[in-house]
């Protein structure tokens, strides 16, 4: 059946088709992380994340199986209309969906955050390459500020990540000073979206 779509008094395109409510996607959303970045990312042009784009985008992050008539329906648009502008965002590399986990449910109950300093001669961008190559690290920046590293790692036990500092940190000869920082609560992990409203 064809899909065909009228203007409306704002010229927005409705559609006549039949919508539906089926889950666009199974996993989560995430925009530009998180994830592995070099600089062919940090390069990549942001020029097609208009206001349309972003809503998108900032609905999906809060539910990654929200359908696309769903989001139609609260932006005003098409259904066909969402599934494009989410393809053309997932061929860009801007957009990619991944499975969010809760770590403490699977058992992962100690979670630090380390502020590292390089040692002289040593590159941070070298060591922050090195870390992001262990499982146990979910988050690597380089820094300017107190520190030139922050790396997150998530550990199941205390004695794992006791035996991380010792055998990434302690002895890897490239650190001169490492202060963990040990997570109690997290109240938020979210990769934010450049000038994206809150969704409702």
């Amino acid at each position: 059946m064809t899909n065909r779509s009228t203007p409306d008094a704002a010229g927005r395109r409705r559609s006549n088709a039949k919508r539906t409510d089926r889950p666009a996607f199974s996993q989560a959303v995430d925009v530009a992380g998180p994830g592995s970045f070099d600089d062919a990312d940090a390069a990549n042009p942001l020029s097609n994340l208009d206001g349309t784009n972003r809503e998108i985008v900032s609905m999906l992050q809060l539910d990654g199986r929200r359908s696309y008539a769903s989001i139609a329906r609260k932006l005003d648009i098409s259904e066909g209309a969402v599934r494009a502008r989410v393809n053309q965002l997932r061929r860009d590399g801007q957009l990619r969906f991944i499975a969010v986990v809760d770590p403490v449910q699977l058992g992962y109950s100690s979670w630090c955050m380390l502020g590292i300093t390089v040692s002289a001669g040593n590159s941070p961008h070298e060591l922050a390459r090195y870390f992001a190559a262990r499982p146990e690290v979910t988050y690597v920046m380089v820094v300017a500020a107190k520190y030139d590293l922050l790396v997150e790692i998530c550990c199941q036990t205390t004695d794992a990540l006791s035996e991380f500092l010792e055998r990434y940190c302690y002895a890897s000869g490239k650190i001169a000073s490492t202060e963990a920082m040990i997570g109690v609560k997290l109240y938020k992990w979210f990769a934010p979206i450049p000038g994206a409203e809150p969704a409702a």
